[in-house]
C-alpha cells in the first residue's frame, strides 16, 4: 500500500511539473525559441524520469509495458539531455533539427501510450482509453511537427507543448483515480 501511495505521489508530482512547464511554454511562446526548447527539454526530462520510476514501481504493469516504459523513459532522458546540451553549447545549430528530435520522441511516446493502453488489462477501461487517446494525439502532433515544418517554429513548439500537457494530465489522472 505504501509503495502504491509513493507511486501515485510521484506520478502526481511529475504530472504537475510537466503540466506547469508545458503551460509556461504555451504562455510565453513569443519568448526566444531557444528558451522554449530548454523548457520543453526539462519537461521531457521529468517525463522520462517519471516513466522510468513508474516502470520499476508500478506492479500493475506486465513485462511488455515495463519494457516499453523503460525504453521510452531512457529515450526521453537521452534526447532531452542531448537537446539541452546542444542548445547551450552550440545554439546556432538549426532549431529545426532540435524540433525534429522532439517530434521523433513523441512518435515513440504516442506509440508507447497506445501499446500500454491496449496491452495492460489491469488498468481501468477508462484509463486505458485515455492512454490510447493521448497516444494518438501525441502521435498526430509529432507527425504534424515532422511533416509540416512550414507552419513555423512557434506552432511546432505549441503542438509539442500540448502533447506534453496531455501526457502530464494523464499522469495526474492516473495518480488521482487509478485503484
Amino acid at each position: 500500500m505504501e509503495k502504491e501511495n509513493l507511486l501515485k505521489g510521484v506520478n502526481l508530482i511529475v504530472g504537475l511539473i510537466v503540466i506547469l512547464l508545458s503551460i509556461l511554454v504555451i504562455i510565453f511562446s513569443s519568448a526566444a525559441l531557444l528558451s522554449i526548447i530548454i523548457l520543453l527539454s526539462i519537461a521531457l526530462l521529468f517525463a522520462g524520469i517519471g516513466r522510468l520510476y513508474s516502470a520499476f514501481a508500478d506492479e500493475k504493469l506486465n513485462k511488455i509495458a515495463k519494457g516499453l516504459k523503460i525504453i521510452v523513459g531512457i529515450l526521453e532522458i537521452i534526447i532531452s539531455l542531448t537537446v539541452i546540451i546542444i542548445t547551450i553549447i552550440e545554439p546556432t545549430i538549426s532549431i529545426l533539427l532540435l524540433i525534429n528530435l522532439f517530434g521523433l520522441i513523441f512518435i515513440v511516446i504516442g506509440a508507447s501510450g497506445i501499446a500500454i493502453g491496449l496491452l495492460v488489462e489491469k488498468f481501468t477501461k477508462q484509463y486505458r482509453f485515455l492512454l490510447i487517446l493521448i497516444g494518438i494525439i501525441s502521435f498526430v502532433f509529432a507527425f504534424i511537427v515532422l511533416f509540416y515544418p512550414t507552419f513555423g517554429y512557434f506552432v511546432l513548439v505549441i503542438l509539442l507543448s500540448l502533447s506534453l500537457l496531455f501526457n502530464g494530465f494523464a499522469r495526474v489522472l492516473y495518480a488521482l483515480f487509478e485503484k
